[in-house]
This record gives structure tokens, sequence and C-alpha cells, in this order.
């Protein structure tokens, strides 16, 4: 069976998460004989002398109810955060850069026309694709297609050349 690792930190939040699902939350808290008590049920969970600081009795009768609304918005954030992840990687796969050395190169090998618009235009000679992609390469000033991806400057001398190639076919 595989089994995710979990960090300290997620094994922790997991702890609390099971001790908050099983704790009560019906929980009562009664003034009495100068004590504030904190009761779920009949049981005492908690005994508040009167005269305990204001800020610090404050914090414990209110302990309980921050610490599940605390869960309760916890949840709802990493919901949101899972959500928008899911989101931003669907969004990213769908515009990665195109690849234009590929295109480049699918069109020696595979398109005829562009492979004769080449000829034609540009005096390659078209007996073998070895020949074709060296004319490419060479009308497009770089030593690899590869750098059409790299190269903002070799990028435009082939968007260029594949304009040029479009109007040169639409003629036909």
């Amino acid at each position: 069976m595989n089994r995710a690792v979990h960090s300290p930190a997620q094994r922790r939040m997991e702890a609390i998460r099971t001790r908050a699902a099983r704790a009560s939350r019906d929980v009562t808290i009664v003034a009495s004989a100068g004590e504030i008590r904190v009761l779920s049920g009949e049981f005492d969970l908690l005994k508040i002398p009167a005269d305990a600081p204001v800020d610090d009795r404050d914090f414990y009768l209110h302990l309980a109810e921050d610490h599940f609304w605390l869960l309760d918005k916890y949840s709802s954030l990493a919901r949101l955060h899972q959500s928008a992840l899911s989101e931003i990687t669907r969004l990213s796969s769908k515009h990665q850069a195109p690849n234009f050395a590929a295109e480049c190169a699918m069109k020696c090998k595979d398109d005829h026309l562009f492979r004769k618009f080449l000829h034609k235009c540009h005096g390659a000679d078209a007996s073998d694709l070895d020949r074709i992609k060296t004319r490419a390469r060479s009308i497009l000033v770089v030593q690899s297609m590869a750098e059409l991806n790299t190269d903002e400057n070799a990028r435009q001398r082939w968007l260029s050349l594949r304009a040029e190639f479009d109007r040169w076919r639409k003629r036909k």
C-alpha cells in the first residue's frame, strides 16, 4: 500500500482535527460560587476562579468555540487554496509556449509546399531533408532549430519566414 508521507505539521493538524471531531460542541458556561465553570453535559471541563485576569478568563472560556471556528475556516481556506492550485495548473497547461523549433522541423520534413517554397524563393536544394534543414537554419541565422524557442530575434526571423511562406502559398 502506497501511503503519503506527512510532514510534522500535517500530522499535528490531523491530530487536532481528530480531537476536535471527538469532542462535544455542546458546552455550557455557568457562573457559580466564585468561579466560572465550563460544562459538557453534567461534567465539569474547566473551572476558572472569578478573580482570574479578565483576558485570561475570556481566552479560556472561548477556547473551544474559537478552536472549532478556526478549524472550519482553515478547512474552507484549504479547499479554496486547492481549487486555486487546480485552476492554475489547468490554465498553465493550456497556455504552454509554442514550440517553434518543432514547427520548423515538421515543415521542413513533412510540408512539401514549404520545401518547394524554400527551393523557389530561397534557393534551397530540396533533394533531401538534411539539405532543407541546413538551408532553413542558414536563412534563420541559427546554429540549431532550438534557438527558435530561446532567442527572440531567431523567433522573429522564423515568424517572418513563416508569414512569407503563407503569402507565397496564397498566391499559388
